[in-house]
């Protein structure tokens, strides 16, 4: 199983790990249920949506008799329902806690025989994937919300990994080049927020360094560059070497045509960016062994960080990045991630 929490943090769930978040992206305002399935074709379709009390569902929590639920319940208790018509069969459930209201639907239309076990399959996977909610209390949203976000994040820049290896493979120096400049913004984004948790001495992550929604004002690489250099988490030279790539790599991502830039040239710009990574690559693991021998930050327990996956987080792993990828069919072979953080293991096994 693996854990969804909605976006505004108010739910949790887990979900079987070979079932996929159905709705767009996060940062696209939608307003239709959550909804959930395998990657391959569902039998049926599972929807679970979470909204204020007004006086229309009032009205529908009185009808139905719906015990109010407190945010201290460690479970809630749904009332389910069964509608079944000439072209479809419709399970739904029901809950209420405090001001809110849970909706969830299962739908299926009338199974042929081949498809039977597979929707008993599915209606069993969504009753226990309803049996693992837990509502959010107020104070602790912002936390449930920060952490999905690092756990996305995490994945991004495993996909990242993948995707560089795979345009080497193909040559693609241009692509690397993208990916690698990239990578490298991601994890000086990792360093500041360790370092800050160090500093601090608390696990706050800030969201704004990990996830930019379209009204959000960008946070630039350029100004990551000198937050890192402020914080002294990356030396003078080190500083300007990245202006200096940053600088080659705008070269080729937007003036390739109109400069003399020469394919030749790229693979040298390439190999700089790899040097370069795996220098800021060591900065977030030291920091990341900081954390954990003065027991600050999210490393800061009772064991080192350490890259080593289990089978199951391996899956998870596997299955995060397919969730990245989307729609887009690319192998996940592990023997193509040139390695895994340590922070992903961290959140994996949080989770």
């Amino acid at each position: 199983m693996k854990l969804f929490a909605d976006e505004t943090g108010k739910f949790q769930m887990f979900i079987p790990i070979n079932w996929e978040y159905k709705n767009p992206s996060f940062y696209k305002n939608t307003t239709a249920p959550e909804s959930f399935g395998e990657y391959t074709k569902m039998a049926g379709a599972f929807q679970v949506s979470c909204k204020v009390v007004t006086n229309h569902i009032s009205k529908l929590i009185s009808e139905n008799n719906l015990k109010i639920h407190t945010y201290n319940d460690v479970e809630l208790h749904f009332d389910e329902k069964v509608v079944r018509q000439k072209d479809l069969i419709s399970y739904m459930w029901m809950a209420a806690v405090e001001d809110h209201f849970i909706l969830a639907t299962y739908s299926v239309t009338p199974i042929k025989k081949a498809y039977f076990f597979k929707y008993k399959k599915e209606l069993k996977s969504v009753r226990k994937a309803l049996s693992s909610i837990k509502f959010v209390k107020p104070e602790h949203r912002d936390i449930v919300v920060s952490q999905k976000r690092l756990s996305l994040f995490m994945a991004s820049i495993a996909t990242t990994i993948q995707l560089r290896n795979n345009s080497i493979k193909h040559k693609s120096f241009i692509e690397f080049i993208a990916l690698s400049a990239n990578h490298v913004d991601a994890l000086l984004r990792l360093s500041i927020i360790y370092n800050d948790q160090i500093v601090n001495n608390n696990k706050e992550i800030d969201t704004a360094l990990l996830f930019q929604k379209e009204s959000d004002k960008p946070i630039m690489e350029k100004d990551i560059y000198k937050k890192a250099l402020e914080k002294n988490i990356i030396t003078q030279e080190l500083y300007e070497k990245l202006f200096s790539l940053y600088n080659e790599r705008n070269k080729v991502i937007h003036r390739y045509i109109i400069t003399d830039i020469r394919t030749e040239d790229l693979l040298e710009i390439a190999v700089e960016y790899d040097k370069i990574d795996h220098k800021i690559d060591d900065l977030v693991n030291n920091l990341e062994h900081k954390q954990f021998e003065l027991k600050v930050g999210i490393f800061g327990t009772d064991s080192p960080p350490n890259g080593r996956l289990n089978g199951l987080e391996l899956k998870k792993l596997q299955y995060q990045i397919r969730d990245k990828h989307g729609k887009i069919k690319i192998s996940n072979s592990t023997n193509r991630l040139r390695y895994i953080y340590k922070s992903i293991v961290n959140n994996l096994r949080k989770n």
